[in-house]
């Protein structure tokens, strides 16, 4: 009797342990179907401590990530910003792969297009230039926000809304000589 019982205890526990199909969730939550997040690739932790290194007269390549799961008609923007003590133009540049000069929007924001939203790694070019040496910070929020767990938006529009990571949200590059 204590073996029936063990038996029947064991498959009452096996059944606890299982769990319902992909097809019980619904197809999704139908708030969350044009909503999007971008991050840097590299994750820094909960204190964003990834910091990339470039010598003066160097290029440096950042790798951003945009997480989408379709295929959209429409192209989707988002936004990155510099901040910090080095001067933009004098100490750095930020540039196209072919190393043409970007010039940021008139609320200090650099985009990146992604077609179609469709998801995927883009990079920022940084050019150090021969002048000072120091640090600044590229970041997926406006640096002059407030950042919060409530105020995570990169981008929105009509058709969507891209969220930036709080986990991820900036790196630092040192420019050294």
């Amino acid at each position: 009797m204590k073996k029936i019982l063990l038996i029947l205890l064991t498959i009452a526990a096996c059944h606890t342990f299982t769990s319902c199909g992909d097809d019980d969730w619904g197809g999704g939550e139908p708030a969350m179907e044009h909503v999007y997040y971008i991050g840097f690739e590299d994750w820094g932790g909960w204190t964003n401590d990834v910091v990339f290194n470039v010598k003066q007269g160097e290029m440096l390549t950042i790798p951003i990530q945009f997480h989408s799961e379709r295929v959209r008609s429409y192209n989707v923007v988002t936004y990155y910003y510099v901040s910090g003590t080095l001067i933009r133009g004098t100490d750095y540049q930020i540039t196209d792969e072919a190393g043409n000069i970007l010039q940021p929007d008139a609320n200090g924001a650099f985009t990146t297009d992604w077609p179609q939203a469709i998801k995927g790694v883009k990079n920022i070019y940084v050019k150090a230039l021969n002048a000072s040496v120091g640090s600044f910070t590229v970041h997926t929020f406006d640096p002059n926000d407030k950042i919060s767990y409530t105020n995570t938006t990169n981008s929105i529009t009509k058709d969507y809304e891209v969220r930036s990571f709080t986990q991820n949200y900036k790196v630092t590059v040192n420019i050294k000589k």
